[in-house]
């Protein structure tokens, strides 16, 4: 290649290039490097480096570099620079020139990246913005807390910072109902509704779906949340009208505050998201963070999770709660369920009973019990004789169609007396659909097996209804029970209550008898059938069939 052709290469290069020589003086220009700069050429070669982009940015940023190339290393740059009236990002390369083997000048190489930046910036934005909301999204909250938590650690004047996790009530539905352009339009209103409700100084983020979260970095305590949180909801809870309906947009709050319920930002964030999802569930306005509420959350985590594991390790068990006749002689027992977690210990029913029907396993768990049942049964034997077991089922078990034909079976299947399984439904569930409730009733009592109404006085029955129902023994709630001892008053209502009853030919059986007094109140107004604390607390089979076997009425001291 001659000079002549290289040089029209380099002068038709839309790349800017230039030579300098040891004097900081221009040997070289390209005529895209001049045209840039509004001169020719000739006007700048001969120049300083100076001369053109002035002394403070030769001095402070052109030079350092030429005199490394000098030294023989290249050097490269990203510079902003002011060309043809306009500011751009230019990529420079210095590269050392030698002629006869001494470095004589520097060949310098520039191109306009400008348009690089811009993607760049985009990408940023895509990746620390949320795009519907122009809010700064969940990783860019990650880094701006650590950024304050470290401000707060380092200032003894203003070292409080505040969490708050705001989750919106209807966006779902309204996705569903109205279309996700609505659902997102009213995201980026409720966006611009909490910066409004906030200082400048804070920060309001897209942290997740229907979910924002917002750091306030000017609190003095954390008694000044509900005041913040009064103003969150009082610019977001507002109607919007869409083709005629009324949409309503309401959030629930969660808090918590440095360093007070946490030093770092995993347990400030933990903490504060736990007590969103408690103002979530209970629809509270504000939840502050509060250690006894988060311990308990952990716990029913930690069942939910475990919860399937119990049943492959056989973590669960049938207790048995004794049920004796006037003279505290065993007639029967209740059973109940109970769930011994190899870490965490006794799980009451009162905990797991709600994560089994919130996670639909209510059922398998009904059907383990009568199954367990039916073979505690059989294993009591001769111990149990006449007596019988009674099991709780809920609604859905009653109701199942499948009910009877399965019980038969199983009954069947382990060789034992009909008599000696009860069945127990609540009196609010027997008052649902009474006809078909009449039916399985009889349907049951076909085949042998009893069902008791259970929790007598708290379902607002009548008498008549009772009367209709072909159960044989009715279990008086233990309300009635509590205070008979001490109200004469409470003393001649549960006497009315049971008289009523025994009108209507059904047997009385009294629950939640927990003391002595009570015990010789009830059976002076002629109880037959009494359960409770005072007689026995739940019992495991192996401590049940012990009973059963020492044949002497309870309590034991008795």
């Amino acid at each position: 290649m001659t000079a002549c052709q290289f040089e029209k290469i380099v002068q038709a290069s839309h790349d800017f290039i230039t030579l300098i020589d040891r004097d900081y003086r221009y040997a070289f220009v390209n005529d895209s490097y001049a045209r840039e700069l509004g001169l020719s050429a000739a006007d700048v070669v001969g120049k300083t480096v100076g001369d053109i982009w002035g002394d403070e940015k030769f001095r402070r940023r052109i030079k350092p570099r030429i005199d490394q190339c000098f030294r023989g290393d290249e050097s490269h740059d990203v510079d902003k620079v002011a060309f043809g009236g306009e500011s751009r990002y230019v990529h420079v390369s210095y590269y050392p020139y030698s002629e006869n083997g001494e470095t004589s000048h520097v060949m310098v190489f520039s191109h306009d990246i400008s348009i690089v930046k811009k993607l760049e910036s985009k990408l940023l934005d895509f990746e620390f913005k949320d795009p519907t909301t122009g809010l700064f999204n969940r990783r860019s909250f990650d880094i701006v807390l650590d950024m304050e938590l470290e401000k707060a650690r380092r200032s003894d004047a203003d070292g409080v910072r505040a969490v708050l996790f705001i989750k919106l009530r209807s966006i779902s539905h309204i996705n569903a109902a109205f279309g996700y352009e609505l659902g997102n339009l009213l995201l980026e209103s409720t966006a611009l509704r909490i910066k409004d409700a906030l200082r400048a100084s804070d920060y309001v983020f897209r942290f997740d779906g229907k979910e924002f979260a917002v750091i306030l970095t000017t609190l003095r305590r954390g008694a000044d949340i509900p005041i913040v949180a009064d103003n969150i909801r009082g610019k977001t809870n507002f109607p919007y009208s869409f083709n005629g309906t009324v949409i309503n947009v309401s959030c629930n709050i969660g808090a918590s505050v440095y360093p007070s319920d946490g030093d770092a930002r995993e347990v400030v964030v933990s903490r504060a998201m736990a007590a969103m999802n408690e103002a979530h569930e209970r629809d509270e306005p504000l939840v502050m963070f509060n250690k006894e509420l988060y311990e308990r959350g952990k716990y029913v985590s930690r069942l939910r999770a475990d919860f399937h594991a119990a049943f492959i390790q056989r973590q669960f068990r049938t207790w048995f709660q004794p049920i004796v006749d006037h003279e505290g002689m065993i007639v029967g027992a209740e059973a109940l369920l109970r769930w011994q977690h190899p870490t965490l210990g006794n799980v009451p029913p009162s905990v797991f009973i709600p994560i089994a029907e919130e996670s639909g396993n209510i059922a398998m768990i009904g059907k383990w019990v009568l199954f367990q049942v039916c073979r505690d049964i059989k294993r009591f034997g001769a111990d149990l004789g006449e007596r019988y077991i009674s099991v709780n089922l809920t609604t859905a078990e009653f109701s199942s169609p499948t009910l009877v034909g399965e019980i038969r079976e199983l009954l069947e299947a382990e060789g034992i007396r009909p008599a000696s399984l009860k069945l127990e439904i609540t009196e609010s569930q027997s008052m649902k659909d009474v006809d078909q409730v009449i039916r399985k009733i009889q349907d049951l009592s076909d085949i042998g097996v009893d069902v008791l109404i259970d929790d007598f006085g708290t379902g607002y029955s009548s008498l008549a209804y009772i009367k209709r129902l072909p159960a044989k023994t009715i279990k008086v709630d233990k309300a009635f029970v509590d205070h008979i001892a001490e109200s004469e008053e409470e003393l001649e209502f549960i006497r009315g209550v049971m008289t009523m009853i025994e009108s209507k030919k059904k047997r009385v059986l009294v629950e939640g008898v927990a003391s002595i007094e009570q015990y010789r109140l009830l059976r002076g107004l002629g109880a037959g059938l009494l359960q409770g604390f005072y007689f026995s607390e739940p019992r495991s089979a192996d401590d049940f069939l012990a009973l059963l076997k020492a044949g002497k009425p309870l309590p034991a001291s008795a």
